[in-house]
């Protein structure tokens, strides 16, 4: 059917329209402002754009975590694996691995995944699964009625065989990546790009992550909001703080996050390292860790500068699209799907190189004309990252 919304000044859209549908959280995590999984932020916001458009979502959840998210129809399902051995484990991960190469097909995941998915309702015209591609097997295709989607937020193909990524993806309806830098990753894996292999990127709440009046007097506040974990690159922003403290003291940094995604006792090795590197910066660098969803629009409102200073090729980073809603300038390593959220309007620089990531934040800290064009540009290209439009795409896509 049709669906069609107007949302403040906003034209209405008008595209296929699919419901319900079900969303499958990550086995055991929480659906809550509590956590940091991005999947579980996801799903949230899907929720709310697919029931404003008058949709139903199933929101497929373990019954032993807490889920304060109110957006989306609740499906609790009760598993059988041992509350010991919650986590998919290393181990479990090699065993598959090797099945994957040697017979196609992972049964470990796959077996994980079981509860949750026979808890699927069977009105639901749409299952979408994130990530966890070994659980799309020949079993759940033929058990499900509906469509299958796989939404890809990381690069999940790296032991997996060319054969065995081309026959999962042949068993989903579509296979939806966050960024182009993705979809190419597979590609080159297998060697041609499947008709149902499509690029879906990310929205951002520009409601609730909105420029905020920030303060004339006062240093101004280089933030980093994130896991704080070696390849989040928290300490390629301290070493340019030390490098930056020899030109200029008007500044702070705030290194927000921990090393989970959820608040957790005491501090990692890398966190404590962290620490003592940031030690003789005193009052310049300061650390809070990790915060509920809904204290984000402030602590992004209290700052000046977004750093992201990653070690990885970050698919998308969820940081980077609150950081743009907030107005909020960006510096960033070139790296995976980055670039195509900020576009030309970001700064760039290597991570490792301490005195050019130094000079980007000491252009920043010191023009303040320069930091709100770019904030001011960066807003602009949030606002078009609409959750309402990527859900809108998303029913297109499997209403093909």
């Amino acid at each position: 059917m049709e669906a069609a919304r107007q949302t403040g000044d906003r034209r209405a859209v008008t595209a296929p329209f699919v419901s319900p549908i079900a969303q499958v959280t990550y086995v055991f995590s929480e659906y809550s402002h509590g956590t940091g999984n991005a999947m579980s932020t996801k799903i949230n916001a899907q929720a709310r754009a697919h029931e404003a458009l008058g949709g139903r979502t199933y929101v497929v959840v373990s019954d032993r975590r807490e889920h304060d998210y109110d957006e989306g129809t609740l499906v609790r399902y009760a598993s059988s694996r041992s509350t010991r051995r919650e986590w998919f484990t290393d181990l479990e991960r090699r065993v598959d691995a090797a099945c994957g190469l040697a017979f196609g097909r992972r049964p470990l995941i796959a077996r994980f995944h079981r509860d949750a998915l026979d808890a699927v309702p069977p009105d639901a015209q749409a299952l979408v699964v994130y990530n966890y591609a070994g659980a799309l097997t020949g079993r759940l295709n033929r058990r499900f009625g509906g469509k299958v989607v796989l939404h890809l937020g990381n690069e999940v193909f790296r032991s997996w065989r060319p054969a065995e990524i081309r026959r999962v993806i042949a068993r989903t309806h579509v296979t939806v990546t966050v960024s182009e830098y993705l979809a190419r990753s597979i590609v080159d894996r297998i060697g041609f790009r499947p008709d149902n292999l499509h690029v879906l990127r990310n929205g951002v709440d520009s409601e609730t992550f909105r420029p905020a009046a920030r303060a004339t007097e006062g240093p101004p506040t280089i933030l980093f909001v994130g896991n704080v974990v070696p390849h989040k690159g928290a300490h390629n922003l301290v070493a340019a703080a030390h490098a930056l403290a020899r030109r200029t003291q008007a500044f702070r940094v705030r290194i927000v996050g921990s090393a989970g995604l959820r608040p957790a006792d005491g501090l990692s090795d890398y966190e404590r390292e962290l620490r003592r590197a940031a030690a003789p910066l005193g009052d310049l660098v300061e650390f809070t860790p990790f915060v509920d969803r809904r204290a984000l629009p402030e602590v992004y409102g209290a700052a000046d500068i977004f750093c992201m200073p990653v070690e990885w090729q970050e698919p998308a980073g969820q940081v980077v699209t609150e950081a743009m809603a907030s107005g909020l300038p960006v510096v960033s390593a070139r790296s995976g799907g980055i670039p195509e959220y900020l576009g030309p309007d970001g700064v760039y620089v290597d991570p490792h190189d301490t005195e050019r990531l130094a000079d980007a934040l000491h252009t920043l800290v010191t023009q303040p004309d320069e930091r709100l064009r770019r904030g001011q540009a960066l807003r602009n290209r949030a606002e078009s990252l609409t959750w309402e439009g990527n859900v809108q795409r998303l029913m297109g896509l499997v209403a093909d």
